[in-house]
């Protein structure tokens, strides 16, 4: 069901008839949505995202070129980053030989979740099996391969660190100009 305070733009793809999008939630132009993902309230979802068949918390951030298939589950309040990737296949082939899509879908387990208020950078690869606790930020270009707890910081080396108290004041970066 798609609620009628939601946006969809027409060049977007929406199966209208197994996507649930909540109210105040905006689709934008080129994104694919299908299978059964479910969206919450007040999110937005950028060109060229895709979302085959997970659960979305509300005023969820999907930026451009998200890729996610089935079994994540999403909280409240999250950003996911340019090319964030969620992978649900510990040994993709292109057989379908143990891998269980039905399990996936069925909503019974996750092969990733992501808690409340947390952030994905830009280019992120998460890997099967990761719990990203509520709060937590995760570097860009960054491999997750491991659990983050609630509030701590993922770098792209792989250790973890604490965010910040100052993190506002650090929050742009601005590139020199050439002498």
């Amino acid at each position: 069901m798609i609620h009628h305070r939601a946006f969809v733009h027409p060049k977007a793809h929406v199966d209208m008839d197994t996507v649930q999008i909540g109210a105040g939630t905006r689709v934008w132009q080129f994104a694919s949505i299908t299978r059964g993902t479910v969206l919450g309230e007040d999110c937005s979802v950028s060109p060229f995202a895709m979302l085959d068949g997970s659960i979305y918390g509300d005023r969820v951030v999907i930026s451009a070129g998200v890729a996610c298939g089935a079994g994540f589950k999403v909280g409240n309040d999250v950003f996911l980053g340019p090319g964030v990737c969620l992978a649900n296949d510990c040994w993709p082939f292109a057989s379908k030989d143990g891998y269980d899509d039905a399990a996936l879908r069925s909503g019974a387990h996750f092969a990733v979740q992501i808690g409340d208020g947390a952030a994905i950078g830009a280019g992120v690869v998460i890997l099967p099996g990761v719990r990203i606790g509520a709060g937590a930020v995760v570097a860009a270009g960054a491999v997750v391969e491991r659990s983050v707890p609630d509030g701590f910081l993922l770098r792209r080396d792989g250790c973890l660190g604490v965010i910040p108290e100052n993190w506002r004041e650090k929050r742009m970066r601005w590139a020199n100009p050439a002498a």
